[in-house]
């Protein structure tokens, strides 16, 4: 038999302990937009390791099961030309989900030309094939992303109505996207809601992502940031990822087998009953077993097994590419959150270190609160820090080359 549990990040386990509500309010999603109503959809935040892409991957599979065309978006941070590109390749790949080219109908032909002219604003840079020449001049060509994508959203939904299907864009580390880019798929979304179209969204990230606009983001002749937190609110709820409760961490745990209550105990104390390293813990201790059930002992002697796990396969991978001074920097967040002590431990200035907090917000490995605080956004990541630096290293500083210098 193999391993029931499921470490890997994004990957969909047995049993979706503690998430059915979402699950079950998605499913009713799709139903009324289905029937031409429409509802609020989900825009899901939470630490790393609380199961929000597995949710995802879930509403990918659930989509799909119904036959509908799916946007699929692992965001990344580009300029708004490069989202652009990313934004009509997906798009192209929807339309061509909804219908095959060769039984489009008169709407599908008409977005198939939106499309073409939002891509054409790119130039050469197209990602188009050259067969695709349809373009509808003055149609999402004007090069203002909010207004440009609305137009070819909005053509999609019709296309997808025409069909008798839907589109349904699915959207991971939401955080990634800059404000002008976020609005832009808001403004969007709210024409299409206020139309009825089966096209809707649904995202994941760290932080609401709406609540990161900063005020005077918005360009002219646009929403207000508070407009925009409006339209939100009426688009989605936003659910908000955390650790398990003590029986839905029990379910995910007995879902590999029988374990004793002192086991769940134990084992949820370890891992702060999140879900990710429920799993990691799961899938140690099930190599490891000796019995059928597993109990209190089993746990302890899996700790160091798990703690080597987690650090190599949840921790490190999370960190991603950072330098010996990002290093120090989380590092020395644990001995001193607050940003101007972090900075001291470090034989710096608060100015010194902006950039670095900065690159590591981005990274993202840290939230800065409204107080200015610096969090992680990994469960347990001091643990992991202590365990691999157990003493603060502080980084020399590189002298600056004056421009006399050899």
């Amino acid at each position: 038999m193999n391993n029931p549990y499921t470490p890997e990040s994004g990957e969909v386990p047995r049993e979706l302990a503690g998430r059915e509500k979402y699950r079950s309010a998605f499913i009713s999603l799709l139903d009324g937009l289905e029937r031409g109503h429409t509802a609020r959809s989900q825009l899901i935040t939470g630490m790393r390791g609380t199961g929000k892409t597995v949710l995802l991957r879930e509403y990918v599979s659930i989509a799909r099961s119904r036959r509908w065309a799916i946007v699929d978006i692992d965001a990344v941070r580009r300029d708004d030309d490069g989202f652009r590109r990313q934004l009509a390749f997906e798009c192209r790949s929807a339309l061509l989900a909804v219908s095959a080219r060769g039984h489009w109908g008169s709407e599908a032909k008409r977005a198939s030309g939106v499309l073409g002219s939002f891509a054409s604003v790119l130039g050469a840079s197209s990602p188009l094939t050259a067969e695709w020449t349809e373009t509808t001049p003055g149609a999402a060509d004007t090069g203002q992303l909010s207004a440009d994508t609305t137009a070819t959203l909005l053509a999609l939904g019709e296309a997808a109505r025409a069909h008798d299907t839907g589109i349904v864009f699915v959207i991971d580390e939401l955080q990634r996207l800059t404000s002008a880019q976020l609005s832009a798929l808001i403004d969007a979304f709210h024409r299409c809601y206020l139309r009825e179209l089966p096209i809707t969204v649904v995202g994941a990230g760290l932080t609401d992502p709406v609540d990161e606009i900063p005020e005077g983001a918005q360009p002219p002749n646009r929403p207000t940031v508070d407009e925009v937190r409006a339209r939100a609110d009426r688009l989605f709820e936003f659910p908000v990822l955390g650790a398990l409760a003590d029986a839905d961490a029990a379910a995910t745990l007995r879902s590999g087998g029988s374990w004793t209550d002192g086991a769940v105990l134990a084992a949820s104390t370890i891992t702060g009953k999140f879900p990710a390293l429920l799993h990691a813990l799961g899938f140690v201790v099930w190599d490891a077993r000796n019995t059928d059930v597993v109990t209190e002992a089993d746990i302890e002697n899996a700790v160091p097994e798990y703690e080597k796990f987690v650090d190599e396969n949840f921790f490190r991978r999370n960190l991603g590419r950072v330098d010996d001074v990002d290093l120090a920097y989380l590092r020395a967040i644990v001995d001193a959150p607050a940003e101007i002590d972090t900075a001291r431990a470090l034989e710096r200035t608060v100015a010194q270190c902006t950039r670095t907090r900065a690159g590591l917000v981005d990274k993202g490995l840290l939230h800065i609160t409204k107080n200015n605080e610096s969090v992680f956004t990994t469960p347990h990541f001091e643990s992991f820090l202590l365990r691999t630096m157990p003493t603060l290293e502080v980084p020399a500083r590189k002298q600056r080359r004056r421009r006399y210098d050899p």
